[in-house]
């Protein structure tokens, strides 16, 4: 029995040592190959990456949420900034703008009176009445002065020598009157009246850009020059700011580039005006060439998934815009694989 049991423990003693014999071997085979690695620097960087426009696709939704009208476009066709694409149910929107444009022409049409002054007609009929109100003043002034000298001589009652002289002032009194009216008519605008209307006049103005504003939210204006991809929604459907679906989707295609993912490894080894291959899934048997474009400058978690074999999940990666030459037909959205051209940094052995 003791000389099973002493058996067993030197058996175990010679595993234990060849055990941690095989892990120190492990080890340090693991640390050459990743000193190799480090050493290593190959004169291609192959990357995953799909095919794009001049510019990302474009998913438009309109800023207030309503129905739509009218969509003025349809797949394939070309479109330019500032294009209408689609309206939404706006009826009330444009009363809102018309509404606000009249209150704007008539305090304008306010501030212009009051520069201008009263129409020449009727200033030349106030003239008219205080000349009309002048003459009557002088005849009873002239009547007034005939009855005082009267009275003195004792030829004339009291009573028509008061008669005479308040006609005098009344008459007086209405000349006095149209002058001023006169006077009212002629005289410039008041500086602090101006001002005055000038501010009605900014703030119809400022209703009238609030309701612009209200109906342009209506409407789907193209942000860029480009071509609709894709219509999603059509006329009678509700649509809005968080729809689940775009209106429409646009891009700029006048090119092609591929946004390519370079893993971390490799991303500081891609530089601006490297040539690079591309190929496609598609296109079977045929290369196509560009350069980089432009190199991202911080790194994302993860790439865009493009479903490829092999693709890595958790990783981090560059993303590298890639410009094509002569790659035009070439349908948005496809999968492409990369391998741009970089120098041999240090020679492997």
């Amino acid at each position: 029995m003791k000389v099973a049991i002493t058996i067993a423990i030197a058996l175990g003693a010679v595993a234990g040592i060849g055990g941690r014999f095989v892990l120190r071997n492990d080890a340090s085979a693991e640390d050459q190959m990743r000193q190799k690695a480090l050493a290593y620097t190959p004169e291609q960087v192959a990357a995953n990456g799909v095919i794009e426009g001049a510019h990302p696709e474009v998913a438009l939704r309109p800023e207030v949420p309503g129905t739509v009208t009218v969509v003025h476009f349809r797949e394939n066709q070309e479109v330019s900034k500032g294009d209408v694409l689609a309206e939404l149910h706006n009826n009330s929107q444009k009363l809102q703008v018309q509404l606000a444009a009249a209150e704007v022409d008539l305090a304008q049409a306010q501030l212009e009176r009051l520069k201008n002054g009263e129409r020449p007609e009727k200033r030349k009929a106030l003239a008219a009445i205080e000349e009309a109100k002048l003459a009557i003043y002088r005849h009873a002034k002239a009547d007034s002065d005939r009855a005082e000298k009267l009275a003195n001589k004792q030829g004339l009652s009291q009573e028509a020598r008061d008669a005479a002289y308040y006609k005098m002032k009344q008459a007086q009194a209405d000349l006095n009157q149209a002058a001023a009216e006169r006077a009212l008519v002629e005289a410039p605008a008041q500086a602090d009246e101006v001002r005055a209307q000038e501010a009605r006049v900014a703030a119809a103005k400022s209703r009238l850009q609030l309701a612009e504003s209200e109906l342009a939210k209506t409407k789907l204006v193209a942000p860029s020059s480009g071509r609709i991809l894709h219509v999603y929604a059509e006329p009678g459907e509700m649509v809005g700011p968080n729809s689940a679906q775009p209106v429409l989707l646009l891009a700029d295609v006048t090119k092609r580039r591929v946004r390519s993912f370079v893993e971390e490894l490799d991303a500081a080894r891609v530089e601006v005006g490297q040539k690079v291959t591309v190929t496609v899934d598609g296109v079977q048997g045929k290369e196509f060439s560009g350069k980089v474009a432009v190199v991202m400058p911080r790194m994302g978690k993860r790439s865009l998934q493009t479903d490829a074999p092999g693709e890595y999940k958790d990783v981090y990666f560059r993303e590298v815009l890639v410009d094509l030459e002569g790659a035009d037909h070439l349908p948005l959205n496809m999968r492409a694989q990369v391998r741009i051209q970089t120098k041999v940094k240090e020679e492997v052995r």
